[in-house]
């Protein structure tokens, strides 16, 4: 037995007796953060064990299994911020945020896409500049999840636009509540309105919110969007029983859709199996080429899902859908906290799932990764390649 099984049920231990005295959620969940229960693979005192991303897994199923609450955090915060904030943020920055991340006292979401760069990531126009120990910034984000209900923002500007567009960006902790920052929430087609758009005018953080050296903003964005396509394929997963179970009292139901229903179970299968070759990997490259794949496969997989759920439900799809729940639901503050696609009602789930393929980088932008990385297949003509992104020629 390694080291970390009598840590990890002696905390358990700890949590149970705190729980028998009825503490509350966020207390418990600041117990886990203390005893290295939140991220078991971040480092001793800032809410892990310093074990490995095995490890770490089997620790987290033990945790559930013992029944404690979840993280009320946000997915963008739990998994993105805090694993930005763990890996190259500053000791100060680490104590600052991440214990109130994982209990829910800060909500977080991710400042990232524009109406100018979308797939193209690295066309950020948003502006940032230093005026001495402050940061100001200009510009519009679009698309942003939970923006409504965020206290903070992974913000990434352009903070040197004489340099080359992939290397002039820096990524920041922005404080959402402040004058300069407006969201505008988005109603989408399923009735919801998770998503925002988010205009900055003169809003500010010090330098001490700064994520990393100036300019290496893009490379800490790719290694949060391998963790987002990663989380996605996880979240996006809907049981296939759900099928069976919707076709069982149709005349011939099971046996019209059996060869589709079996088709889903092996493609849902063989996406399993590329999750675990993503935890089980320690090499970045490698992590980065199977969560292109993994979120192909899961986006693609769920449409599908999606698509007969569609056809069994026929009409009801649309016209059974509550579009008025669906935006209660989004308004809700506690509608912030990570939770697997399953969770929706079939009908959300079906309207939802056409952006899935979108999100967390379109699967185009994943197909040229696997095209380029795994395939070894040249990579597109880049004509702006090594110019200064100020001048790039923008519509």
């Amino acid at each position: 037995m390694s080291d970390w099984h009598g840590a990890v049920e002696k905390a358990l231990g700890a949590l149970r007796a705190l729980a028998e005295r009825r503490a509350s959620v966020p207390e418990l969940l600041g117990a886990q953060f203390d005893l290295g229960l939140a991220w078991p693979r971040f480092a001793v005192e800032a809410g892990g064990l310093g074990v490995s991303a095995a490890e770490a897994r089997a620790i987290r199923e033990r945790v559930v299994g013992a029944g404690l609450p979840a993280s009320a955090a946000s997915f963008v915060g739990l998994h993105q911020a805090s694993a930005l904030i763990h890996d190259f943020g500053s000791e100060v920055q680490r104590r600052h945020y991440l214990r109130r991340i994982f209990t829910g006292e800060d909500q977080w979401c991710q400042l990232f896409s524009e109406p100018g760069a979308g797939s193209d990531l690295a066309n950020v126009g948003t502006r940032g500049r230093l005026e001495g120990e402050v940061w100001r910034f200009e510009g519009q984000k679009v698309w942003t999840s939970v923006a409504r209900h965020a206290t903070h923002a992974l913000l990434l500007a352009r903070t040197d636009p004489a340099a080359p567009k992939h290397r002039g960006m820096t990524m920041f902790a922005l404080e959402m509540h402040q004058p300069g920052v407006e969201v505008r929430p988005l109603r989408q087609m399923d009735g919801g309105a998770r998503f925002s758009q988010v205009f900055l005018s003169e809003a500010t953080a010090r330098d001490s919110a700064r994520l990393g050296e100036p300019g290496a903003g893009w490379a800490m964005s790719l290694h949060i969007l391998n963790v987002e396509r990663g989380g996605a394929s996880e979240l996006f997963h809907r049981p296939v029983q759900e099928i069976l179970d919707l076709a069982g009292p149709r005349a011939g139901g099971v046996e019209m859709f059996r060869d589709e229903v079996v088709r889903l179970w092996i493609q849902g299968r063989l996406n399993s199996i590329s999750q675990e070759r993503g935890r089980a990997t320690q090499d970045s490259e490698e992590k980065a080429r199977v969560a292109g794949i993994a979120k192909i496969a899961a986006s693609e997989h769920a449409q599908r899902h999606a698509e007969l759920l569609a056809l069994l439900l026929g009409v009801e799809a649309v016209a059974g859908a509550d579009y008025e729940r669906a935006f209660e639901e989004d308004t809700d503050p506690k509608s912030v906290a990570a939770k697997p696609f399953a969770a929706l009602s079939p009908h959300r789930f079906i309207l939802r799932s056409r952006a899935m393929s979108i999100e967390g980088g379109t699967n185009e932008i994943a197909r040229n990764i696997v095209g380029e990385r795994v395939l070894g297949l040249p990579p597109d003509v880049r004509v702006d390649k090594g110019k200064p992104w100020q001048e790039r020629v923008r519509s």
